[in-house]
Parts: structure tokens; C-alpha cells; sequence
């Protein structure tokens, strides 16, 4: 993997601990049903995604940023009060770091400390930040941090030196290390928060140094950095930013998670590890992608082959049924997030 694009693994050997904020990150803030923020890829030969914004009836369409050619705005995740979201953006020969924008588009602020190093010393001297989730208080955010140097492993691709799950003040710029992986084992990534705030949802892989080598599942930790516990099992293949229900009851992922979009389906899953099971029942040519549970916690949405061939933003009722598609574009969109209505 690329330094922008290889947070795909945390091994289950030498997993270290490391005690911090308290404070969680939540994909979903529960109350009424506003927006859905997602990703278009407008430019597939550069690479280039801006982030839009959707009504769940596809009215109301809005681009929010405007990335130049061959730089990548994605994963987009609603502060609980739904004045502003929050991004990943990675650009050619630099490291990924987090951005914040207003659901106008307007204030547009890198949350990231900024890095003027050009390669190869980048590699070193900039921390790579992914995967960030706004916190219930809408003033912290958890991110992944990958630092040190990238190292080939048996599979071919390159890992990490260091993956943390961190958590930051927004607005003073303070960071606690919550998670963190025994060096080039895997990466932890795409952590969720409990609606309690006491326990994060995470997607671990193995790098080939771990046991299972190159395998991924989703984890539960305490927000203390106790209790850490797999609840899917490793042949489940999961993750893709899982979403954890605004009721507190279930997570919610994707099977295959490392197998290009097809042969996948949605599931859901007790905290616990219990009552596994699926909500969709896919062809296996049909491409899925990540998804987020609405915040009255009645519906999900996610990206599905649509229109052109090409994933669009479909929702549907968490048992599975009255599927309802939301985007038709002959461009790719993904990585949904479902936000509230704005306490403006």
C-alpha cells in the first residue's frame, strides 16, 4: 500500500495499550434524519473526489469542497450537531490529513498540523492522518495516526511502522493516544464510539508479522484502552468503517472488506460478538460499499452498484427491505454518512 492509502491492518500480536482520553467519536449522532455527506469521484483517471451532501430523497444536492486535480476529499462524518463535517483528504506525494467544513461549504480548515516535508523525507518527519470521526461534543475528533517508516512485507504491500487510534482537541490541539500496534503488525483504523461514549468499534488487519497473517475484523475497545475484544470472526473478512447504532445496540459493517467490493454483504452485530447476521442478500457481482445507520436509527445507507455500472447512494430499512436509491450519476459515489438536523 502507499503511505495515503494503507491503513488496511492492526495485528492481533503485540497489540499495546496505551491509556487516554476518555472523550468518544461517534459516526451517527442520534436524533432526526438530515443530510447524507458522501464522496464523488468526478475524475477517475486523476483520482480526484470532492465531498457532497444529499437529502435521503436525492433533493437538495450540494458540492461542499473543491479539491485540485489527483487530490482525494473522502470519508465524511457529521459533528452531532450538524454544523460541520469532517474529512479525509490525501494528495499526491504527501501524507493524508483531516480537514473540517461547514455543511454550506464555507470554512474549509485543515484540522491536521501542518508538514512542509517533500519525499523522502516526509516519510519520517510528517505523521499520516486518516479515517477521523467527529466526537459527540463536536469539538474533539479520533483520527488514525501512521508514523515512521513504510516496510514491504511478505504479501508485497507496505506497512506501517506505527498505527494509533488518537483522539484531538479541535481547539487546542491537544492529542491523547488511545491504541496503538507492535511496529509494521497492522494498522488500526475507522474507529466509532459507543452513543455512551465508553467503548470504540474498530477495523484491525494483520500485516503478514501477525496471527492470522493478512486477516481483518472488527474489535470493540474501551475508550480507556480496556477490554479489547473481536466480534467477527477473522474468515468474515470485516469492516469498512463500521457504524455503531445511535440506540447503542448494533454495529454495522461489511463482509469482504479487502475484496474489491464484490462478494460482500452488510451485517450487523452485538457489541458483544453476538446475533451475527446479515441485512442484505447481494448478487456477488454486485459492488457494495461502507454504510451508516440513519440518526433515528430506522434506516441505513450505503453505496451499491447504480446508475452507469457506477455506485450510487442507495438507503434501505435495517431489517433489509424498501430499498430506495438516492444518487443516479454515471460517477462514482460512496463512503455515506448520515447526518442530524442542524441545532442552528
Amino acid at each position: 500500500m502507499s503511505r495515503s492509502h494503507r491503513f488496511a491492518a492492526l495485528a492481533a500480536a503485540g497489540i499495546t495499550i496505551t491509556l487516554g482520553s476518555t472523550a468518544p467519536a461517534t459516526a451517527t449522532a442520534s436524533g432526526e434524519n438530515g443530510p447524507i455527506a458522501y464522496r464523488r469521484i468526478v475524475n477517475s483517471n486523476e483520482g480526484t473526489s470532492p465531498i457532497f451532501t444529499v437529502r435521503a430523497d436525492g433533493t437538495h444536492g450540494r458540492q461542499l469542497t473543491h479539491p485540485a486535480p489527483g487530490v482525494e476529499d473522502t470519508q465524511p462524518d457529521w459533528a452531532a450537531n450538524g454544523r460541520r463535517i469532517v474529512f479525509q483528504r490525501c494528495a499526491p506525494d504527501t501524507v493524508c490529513a483531516s480537514y473540517a467544513v461547514r455543511p454550506d461549504g464555507s470554512h474549509l480548515i485543515r484540522v491536521s498540523p501542518p508538514c512542509d516535508a517533500t519525499p523522502p523525507d516526509i516519510e519520517t518527519k510528517c505523521a499520516d492522518e486518516g479515517d477521523v470521526a467527529f466526537m459527540p461534543d463536536s469539538r474533539h475528533v479520533v483520527f488514525t495516526r501512521g508514523t515512521g517508516m513504510v516496510q514491504v512485507l511478505a504479501d508485497g504491500d507496505g506497512w506501517i511502522e506505527h498505527s494509533d487510534l488518537v483522539i484531538r482537541d479541535l481547539r487546542t490541539g491537544h492529542t491523547d493516544v488511545v491504541l496503538t500496534s507492535a511496529p509494521f503488525s497492522g494498522d488500526n483504523k475507522q474507529a466509532v464510539a459507543s452513543p455512551d461514549g465508553s467503548e470504540l468499534a474498530f477495523q484491525r488487519s494483520n500485516s503478514p508479522l501477525a496471527d492470522p497473517a493478512d486477516s481483518t475484523a472488527v474489535f470493540v475497545v474501551g475508550v480507556d484502552g480496556q477490554h479489547l475484544h473481536r466480534i467477527t470472526p477473522w474468515a468474515l473478512d470485516a469492516g469498512d468503517h463500521p457504524d455503531w447504532s445511535p440506540d447503542g445496540q448494533w454495529i454495522l459493517f461489511r463482509s469482504n472488506e479487502s475484496g474489491g467490493f464484490l462478494n460482500s454483504q452488510l451485517y450487523v452485530v452485538h457489541p458483544d460478538g453476538t446475533d451475527l447476521h446479515p441485512v442484505t442478500d447481494l448478487s456477488a457481482d454486485t459492488q457494495l460499499l461502507s454504510a451508516s445507520f440513519s440518526p433515528d436509527g430506522q434506516r441505513i445507507v450505503y453505496a451499491q452498484t447504480g446508475f452507469a455500472g457506477q455506485p450510487d447512494i442507495f438507503t434501505i430499512a435495517t431489517d433489509g427491505t424498501d430499498r430506495r436509491q438516492v444518487t443516479r450519476n454515471p460517477k462514482w459515489d460512496s463512503a455515506p454518512d448520515w447526518g442530524p438536523e442542524s441545532d442552528a
